[in-house]
C-alpha cells in the first residue's frame, strides 16, 4: 500500500485538476491502472436481473476493448461490474468509502474475494487513511474520486436518491460525459436513470460501443450481431417453454441451443428453471 501525493509521478493525472484532489490518495495494487482509459459503471445496490445483465455486458465489453472499469465495490451493480471486467480478462479499480485496511478487514464473502482479485488485476484506492472505518458522510468524497478517475460515467440502474446519481452529478460538474441506461417505465430501479436522460444530464447509453467511442476507443468494440434468442432474453429471464413459444421454435431444438449459449457464457442458467443473458454479450469479440 502506498500514499500518492498530487506531486508524485504516479498520482493520477485525471485527479490533479479538481481543487478537491485527495491528498494523499491511498492505493493497494497496480499504479499503472490509474493512468489507462477508464469508464465508471455505477448503480443501485438492489439491482434487478436487467440491471445486473446490463452492468455485466457493458463491463465485459469495455474491459475487452482496453478500458479500466472503475466502481465503488458496493453490493449490486458495482460488484457485478468489477467481477465481469475481471472475468473478461480486463482490469478494474475500486474506490472505497473507507480506509483500505478497514475495508479488507471487514468485508465478507464475494466482496472480500473481489478485493483480493482487484489488487492483482487493478487496484483498491481510497481518499482515506488505511484504518479509518466507513461512515455515511464519507461516501460523497468516494463518489467524486470515481467520477474524477473516469473518462466517462455510466449509470447502469438507479432509483431516485441513489448514490450513483451523486457520482453522475460530480461527473457533470468536472466535464465528464455521463451515460444512463434507459429502463422500463414504472420500474423503481430505473427511475433515476430515466430522469437523468429526461433532464438532459446524461446521454442514453446505446451499448459499449457508444461509450467506447466517447472515450476515444474508436473501433474497439464491434457492432452487435442479431440473435433472436438473446433479444428475447433482453428484458429479463425466461423459462425454456416461454422462450420456445415466443420464438415459435421446437422446444427440443431450443434446449440444445441454450446449452451451447450457456457453455459460451452468452446465457446464464439462473438455477430456478429460467435462463438470462450472460456477461459475454454480442458486442464482445
Amino acid at each position: 500500500m502506498r500514499a500518492l501525493r498530487p506531486g508524485d509521478d504516479a498520482y493520477p493525472a485525471a485527479l490533479r485538476a479538481p481543487a478537491s484532489a485527495p491528498d494523499p490518495l491511498w492505493i493497494d495494487g497496480d499504479e499503472r491502472s490509474l493512468e489507462r482509459p477508464a469508464v465508471a459503471i455505477v448503480g443501485t445496490r438492489r439491482m434487478s436481473p436487467y440491471g445486473e445483465r446490463v452492468a455485466r455486458e457493458l463491463a465485459a465489453a469495455l474491459a475487452r476493448a482496453g478500458a479500466v472499469v472503475v466502481s465503488g465495490l458496493a453490493p449490486g451493480i458495482d460488484c457485478a461490474a468489477h467481477a465481469s471486467a475481471l472475468a473478461a480478462g480486463g482490469s478494474s479499480v475500486a474506490v472505497l468509502g473507507e480506509g483500505i485496511t478497514s475495508f479488507v478487514a471487514n468485508a465478507r464473502g464475494r466482496r472480500r474475494r473481489l478485493a483480493n482479485d482487484l489488487r492483482i488485476c487493478g487496484a483498491l484506492v481510497s481518499p482515506y487513511p488505511p484504518i479509518v472505518p466507513a461512515q455515511g458522510w464519507m461516501f460523497a468524497k468516494r463518489n467524486a474520486v470515481i467520477a474524477g478517475l473516469a473518462r466517462a460515467v455510466v449509470v447502469a440502474e438507479a432509483p431516485h436518491g441513489s448514490g450513483a446519481l451523486i457520482t453522475a452529478a460530480d461527473a457533470v460538474r468536472i466535464g465528464r460525459p455521463v451515460f444512463a441506461v434507459p429502463g422500463p417505465l414504472g420500474a423503481r430501479g430505473s427511475e433515476g436513470t430515466n430522469a437523468l436522460i429526461a433532464a438532459g444530464a446524461a446521454r442514453a447509453c446505446l451499448g459499449a460501443a457508444h461509450v467506447a467511442k466517447a472515450i476515444g476507443l474508436v473501433g474497439s468494440v464491434p457492432p452487435p450481431a442479431a440473435d433472436p434468442l438473446l433479444d428475447a432474453l433482453a428484458a429479463g429471464p425466461l423459462d425454456p417453454d416461454a422462450l420456445a413459444r415466443r420464438l415459435r421454435v421446437d422446444p427440443r431444438t431450443l434446449r440444445a441451443r441454450l446449452v451451447t449459449l450457456v457453455l459460451s457464457g452468452a446465457v446464464v442458467d439462473r438455477g430456478d428453471g429460467r435462463f438470462a443473458r450472460g456477461a459475454r454479450d454480442l458486442e464482445s469479440p
